[in-house]
């Protein structure tokens, strides 16, 4: 599964309409600061492969999505 297909199928799972509407806010900035190369995220465009951005996207899983102690 590409990225693109990865963050189609995330998208489509979202249920809350206010997270789908921060995420396009996301969205309009990214593409907005697209065309800066001089802009920190834009030097790192592209550089993940597939498999690479799959290890990350599973360490940032591991790492941020549980709650440590009690709520």
């Amino acid at each position: 599964m590409t990225v693109k297909q990865q963050l189609i199928a995330e998208i489509e799972d979202i249920d809350n309409p206010i997270t789908l509407v921060q995420l396009f806010e996301i969205m309009q900035l990214i593409k907005q600061n697209a065309g800066k190369h001089n802009t920190l995220i834009s030097r790192f465009t592209g550089c993940l492969n597939d498999a690479d951005a799959q290890e990350m996207r599973g360490i940032v899983d591991n790492e941020f999505n549980k709650i440590e102690g009690e709520w």
